[in-house]
């Protein structure tokens, strides 16, 4: 519907532009035909005044012609005379020509003795008969003025005996037509009968010595005396409308040419407000097709969306297996889902759905309860929400859960409601039920296991504080007993196998010591309060410097910085990032070690130590927390690789975590983070608590 609206829309558009188009060129031709009746009157208004100038030049012809014979003092009396009478600038000069074509007399100022016996105009003169000739333009050799010789032939005893005629200006013809123009591009000429322009009032310089072509209506034959014609201009092409007359006598054509432009000129207001309506009626016609297709998408767009919803709403029931159902208690009307047909295993096209079909799958030993619960509904008017169980045709079992309510302001008490299927979830439930059951009891057993486990844990513990640390302690008191009574009797071998047994009994010593402190660490309750960690950095600090007091190293502890954290722990974490960067700056010359705050984010509070001191390679940036995993050897610098283990698993038992970051020889940086609001664990009780 949409798409046939907005073709409706299109068309009709297309209509009223085409009907407005085809109007406006109507008009157009309209106005073009009159103004070319009007370029016609015009060229018989020209023609009469060209044959008044033409007759006035004729007149003084005749005069001159008849003087000519007498005496030169007569002749130049009438040529005064004659001359007298003419516009002043139209004639030249006048010239008399003899029988063989010789000038033998101009006017004062222009020498005689030109032969123009094979000029066309002089030939016309002599075989043409007793009437006006007027010639083709000619170049003026003395001034380069293009003149037009209009003349009448002379007789003697009724034979030719020579001619006499006015040097005409083209130039003043054709400023006597421009008179007459009513526009700049609007066009009045004369043209001789062989296609010759005579003169013309625009660019009559241009048309000089060119030739009209030859399918110009007056030039394809002499019969006709008028007409009209439209072509673009000869010489600037501009299109006009041509009106044209012949001069009886002469067979001179006077042409009337009006442009396009101005005859078409007084339309445009006219054709602009065409243009402007027409446009505001297809406006008005978009925005009307526009509003009518966004009413029928919109209906569209509503209709689908019911309809996607309506197949939504069913492929939900399915996949829920839950169905709607209605029930009129009087009429008996009962209406069905297919959700409800497919939970009884009948076919909707051919299932016919009743209150007495439902029933009849209902299981026998739930039928009595689910008959109590309808009555008490239908007397209180209450919802009903029950499960119970069916039986289907080929005798399976199925739960299905009902709700059902009714409106007590209704005229007609209908019921409505849902059914689902609940067979897998009821499953569940006793499969989950059962589950518990064996969780329950696995979990009771991992417990006692657990409790054993850390019970062995403390004997292991125990075992190691003490078993261990004695024959330790002896063998490295023997071994210094050894050393301090017979080092003289000992080779120096012998002395220094029995160093490397002192030194690897303290060593071991040493990682007895960490082990244990990382396995309380792990187990120790957090107890969380605010700690001040600038105070307790510069705790660490002092005691670093009462071990080498001469050492100079320049300290940096930012002010302010607090977290919610265990403070015992929060001790041992200060003490190791802060131990370590002592250790690893030992061989630096200006050690420098920082501890600053990297603000807030994400809920988290980071905090960084940087030193630097040796740094470490990247490479092995991922053994940095694994404990007893070491970046350096022994006799670089000392530590057993506990430190940052027992760094990590501080932090990571707060939620918070740690990393670190170097470059060899360079020093390194360790930040870490701390939660905000402090994270309750399950490791922060002990077993027995537990």
């Amino acid at each position: 519907m949409v798409t046939a609206v907005a073709l409706f829309t299109a068309l009709a558009v297309l209509l009223l532009w085409g009907l407005s188009l085809r109007l406006q060129h109507q008009l157009r031709d309209q106005v073009l035909e009159r103004a070319q009746m009007r370029s016609q009157q015009l060229a018989d208004a020209m023609a009469g005044q060209m044959e008044a100038s033409l007759a006035v030049l004729d007149l003084g012809l005749l005069g001159l012609r008849s003087a000519w014979p007498r005496s030169r003092e007569a002749f130049d009396e009438v040529e005064q005379q004659v001359v007298a009478t003419l516009p002043k600038g139209l004639v030249s000069h006048l010239s008399v020509i003899d029988a063989g074509g010789t000038v033998i007399y101009n006017s004062p100022g222009v020498a005689p003795g030109t032969f123009v016996g094979d000029q066309p105009h002089f030939k016309a003169l002599r075989l043409g008969g007793d009437r006006l000739v007027v010639g083709e333009p000619v170049r003026s050799q003395r001034t380069g003025e293009w003149l037009i010789a209009v003349g009448r032939p002379m007789f003697r005893d009724g034979v030719f005996s020579g001619a006499v005629h006015f040097n005409v200006s083209s130039e003043h013809l054709a400023l006597l037509l421009g008179r007459l123009a009513l526009s700049d591009n609007d066009l009045v000429g004369l043209v001789h009968p062989g296609g010759a322009f005579l003169a013309r009032s625009l660019h009559n310089a241009a048309a000089m010595g060119q030739k009209l072509p030859a399918d110009r209506p007056y030039l394809l034959g002499p019969v006709s005396s008028r007409g009209t014609f439209r072509v673009g201009g000869a010489v600037d092409g501009v299109p006009r409308l041509f009106g044209w007359q012949r001069l009886a006598d002469s067979g001179v054509v006077v042409v009337v040419g009006l442009s396009h432009a101005s005859v078409l000129a007084p339309l445009e207001g006219t054709r602009r407000q065409a243009l402007l309506l027409t446009a505001l009626l297809s406006l008005a016609l978009l925005a009307v097709g526009a509003w009518i297709g966004w009413l029928l998408h919109n209906l569209e767009r509503r209709q689908e969306e019911a309809r996607v919803n309506r197949q939504q709403m069913e492929e939900a029931q399915r996949l829920a297996r839950v169905g709607h159902w209605t029930y009129n208690p009087y009429s008996g009307a009962t209406t069905w889902s297919q959700e409800i047909c497919r939970i009884f295993g009948r076919e909707p096209a051919t299932f016919r759905p009743s209150f007495e079909g439902y029933w009849q799958h209902v299981h026998p030993e739930d039928r009595s309860r689910l008959d109590a619960v309808i009555a008490r509904s239908r007397a209180s008017f209450t919802a009903v929400d029950e499960v119970h169980r069916i039986v289907l045709a080929d005798g399976s079992l199925r739960w299905v859960r009902v709700l059902a309510q009714m409106d007590p302001l209704a005229k007609e008490k209908i019921y409505s409601g849902t059914m689902q299927d609940i067979t897998e979830l009821h499953e569940a439930q006793r499969a989950l039920e059962q589950l518990n059951t064996e969780l329950d009891r696995r979990v009771k057993s991992r417990t006692r296991e657990l409790t054993m486990l850390n019970r062995d844990l403390e004997s292991f513990t125990y075992s190691v504080s003490h078993d261990l640390r004695t024959p330790l302690r002896s063998i490295h008191g023997f071994a210094t007993l050894l050393q301090e009574s017979d080092a003289d009797k000992l080779s120096d071998d012998g002395l220094d196998s029995l160093q490397r047994i002192q030194s690897s009994a303290r060593r071991m010593g040493l990682l007895i010591n960490d082990m244990l402190s990382m396995a309380q660490q792990s187990r120790a309750e957090l107890r969380t309060q605010h700690v001040n960690l600038s105070e307790l950095a510069r705790s660490v600090v002092r005691d670093l410097q009462q071990t080498d007091p001469a050492r100079q190293v320049r300290w940096e502890i930012a002010d302010g910085l607090s977290a919610q954290a265990d403070p015992g722990l929060m001790a041992v974490v200060m003490q190791n990032l802060l131990g370590n960067a002592w250790k690893y700056t030992g061989r630096t010359e200006a050690a420098h070690i920082e501890f600053f705050g990297l603000g807030e984010a994400e809920g988290m509070q980071n905090f960084c130590v940087r030193d630097n001191g040796a740094g470490f390679d990247m490479t092995y940036a991922d053994q940095l927390f694994q404990p007893f995993k070491r970046l350096h050897r022994l006799d670089e610098f000392e530590g057993t690789g506990v430190g940052l283990a027992s760094v990590q698993r501080i932090l990571q038992r707060h939620g918070g975590s740690v990393r670190g970051e170097g470059v060899v020889g360079q020093g390194a940086t360790f930040c870490f983070s701390l939660p905000l609001e402090p994270v309750r664990q399950f490791l922060d009780s002990t077993p027995n608590q537990r």
